[in-house]
């Protein structure tokens, strides 16, 4: 059995877009409603701001901080709109992603979830696909301040993490397995880009047809068991996204709970093989709020 440390809590609803977002505090709440009772549940955490300038930059963060005051407009080119309190909210998503990497450092818990993170869009100097703060990336820079050297990165979503690949395109020491639908947002993650100069063959990227179901996800990971393991990685980061659901509003592909079951089982393995277990998992996408939280709800009952 696994200690599996879950964040709950009022904060992470607060990340949570206005005038029906896709994005909102319901896939949350779905989730906080089917959490299995195998977990230990933490409360959130708020980032530093110093947190944060691991990877963002200053001017970007002041930015966020402006719009916040505003509470109008929007953050990016149009998918991301700024309201009363986001910065705020966002440090919390940060934050709890950054405590469960540190809970699992220090071997206070074997894995762990934050529902409300994965905001793999976010570049350091912008925001993009209704992520403001890129808390995956935050996270590798903290893991790495604090002696963690190869990282593995698997992102399942359906949305290329394309804030996490081309900010890491040329370093060696993080290995990234992207599996994602092709032809929509961020219309990135060719199966040619494998990863740039010295890190040349440390990324993959896994471009899916819509309509690709279970058969192909687990094929996906399976065939690439061994780069995985080849990572000899000391920490693995799992951006779980369930926006690959059948029926998702917004993409076409049609996985089932069972086949993200089956891919977090993969992962789950590749973590106690080459990282000692060292796994944090973050919620990402998903936008059937009910079908989302049920799902997320099953793999953190895997990783138990």
């Amino acid at each position: 059995m696994c200690k599996v440390a879950v964040a709950k809590g009022e904060e992470l609803l607060r990340y949570s877009f206005p005038g029906g977002h896709p994005m909102n505090s319901g896939r949350v709440r779905s989730f906080f409603r089917h959490m299995p009772d195998n977990v230990t549940v933490i409360e959130p955490e708020k980032a530093e701001r110093e947190t944060l300038l691991l990877f963002h930059t200053k001017d970007y963060i002041s930015f966020v901080e402006e719009m916040d005051r505003v509470g109008m407009g929007y953050l990016d080119y149009g998918d991301t709109p700024a309201y009363r309190g986001v910065y705020e909210a966002s440090l919390y998503v940060v934050g709890t992603t950054v405590k469960l990497g540190r809970l699992v450092l220090n071997a206070e818990a074997d894995h762990g979830f934050n529902p409300m993170a994965g905001l793999h869009h976010a570049r350091r100097d912008r925001a993009g696909g209704f992520c403001v703060f890129n808390d995956i990336c935050v996270l590798i820079e903290y893991l790495r301040k604090n002696g963690v050297g190869r990282i593995l990165y698997v992102d399942v979503d359906a949305h290329h993490g394309d804030g996490v690949y081309y900010s890491y395109e040329y370093d060696p020491d993080l290995y990234i397995l992207d599996i994602h639908e092709e032809g929509i947002y961020p219309l990135t993650g060719r199966a040619y880009e494998r990863g740039k100069g010295d890190a040349e063959g440390t990324k993959v990227n896994v471009p899916l047809r819509a309509g690709a179901g279970d058969e192909e996800l687990v094929s996906a990971l399976k065939s690439n068991l061994e780069f995985m393991i080849s990572s000899k990685a000391e920490f693995v980061i799992y951006q779980c996204g369930c926006d690959g659901l059948y029926e998702d509003p917004l993409t076409n592909l049609r996985y089932t709970v069972n086949g993200l079951k089956k891919a977090a089982e993969i992962v789950h393995y590749v973590s106690h093989k080459v990282a000692n277990g060292r796994l944090v998992a973050l919620g990402g996408g998903g936008y059937d709020p009910h079908k989302t939280g049920a799902c997320w709800a099953e793999v953190v009952k895997l990783l138990g």
